[in-house]
């Protein structure tokens, strides 16, 4: 069956690491991850009306939404393992699928480790976007002008922290 070609290949430490990685990711996020995050452009308070400076400045303290960049990120991570379990349930688990129950061990056995690989690669690259995108630590003062602001403007995050000063 498919389920065992899963478990076949994989060791329990993946599998709960499927499971806590990404399943609870997803499950967190769809629950509060959009209550947390909705009301974070509504406020950000920037020190002038001016028309269309407010999303300038926004866009410029974050170019894209924490919510939206965690949900990427849950995606990403997800799809290796998914990628695994579709391999172990339709090509892996095949009788006579090119050699015998050895060989398809070992397809098996590397394909696992390839996902294992790019789960690591994916947790690496999540947190090096999110350095380079906010850094660790979120201002509480963003400044920022250009097009259509005529002037420079400062923002204020509703949130700020992640550290001390």
């Amino acid at each position: 069956s498919g389920g065992g070609a899963v478990q076949e290949h994989s060791p329990m430490v993946g599998r709960f690491w499927l499971v806590g990685g990404g399943l609870f990711r997803i499950l967190v996020l769809a629950t509060v991850g959009s209550d947390v995050f909705e009301d974070e452009q509504e406020e950000f308070v920037c020190n002038t009306q001016q028309p269309g400076c407010k999303p300038v400045c926004y866009d410029a303290a974050f170019p894209i939404s924490h919510y939206r960049f965690l949900v990427l990120g849950g995606g990403v991570l997800s799809a290796p393992a998914a990628l695994f379990v579709i391999f172990a349930v339709r090509g892996g688990a095949k009788p006579g699928g090119g050699g015998g129950h050895g060989q398809r061990a070992r397809r098996g056995g590397g394909f696992y480790v390839g996902s294992v690989v790019a789960r690591i690669a994916a947790e690496l690259g999540g947190g090096g976007g999110q350095a380079l995108l906010y850094g660790f630590r979120v201002q509480p003062l963003f400044g920022g002008g250009g097009r259509p602001c005529p002037h420079r403007v400062d923002c204020f995050v509703s949130r700020p922290g992640g550290g001390t000063v």
